[in-house]
């Protein structure tokens, strides 16, 4: 059986996206928002948080997926961003 933060990590792996919001995630695994954004937030190890999509909703990803999927030119963004806080 699957454990939430399985379920939220398989849907965080979907090959379909970069980023997902806490309701994308809900209506993949079925989780409360409630225990999805406590799991996002506990394992900041391994999840990754963006800015907030159009609709002021917040983006999330795993380092992976993001390692993966996202452009060289983006990660290198990333990192001299962080770089200044």
């Amino acid at each position: 059986m699957n454990t939430d933060e399985e379920l939220i990590k398989k849907a965080l792996a979907n090959p379909n996206y970069l980023w997902r919001t806490i309701d994308g995630i809900q209506k993949e695994t079925g989780l409360s928002p409630s225990i999805i954004e406590k799991i996002l937030l506990a394992d900041d190890d391994t999840m990754v948080s963006s800015s907030n999509n159009e609709e002021g909703e917040q983006l999330y990803t795993s380092r992976e997926v993001y390692r993966k999927k996202a452009s060289p030119f983006r990660r290198l963004s990333s990192i001299l961003k962080n770089r200044g806080d």
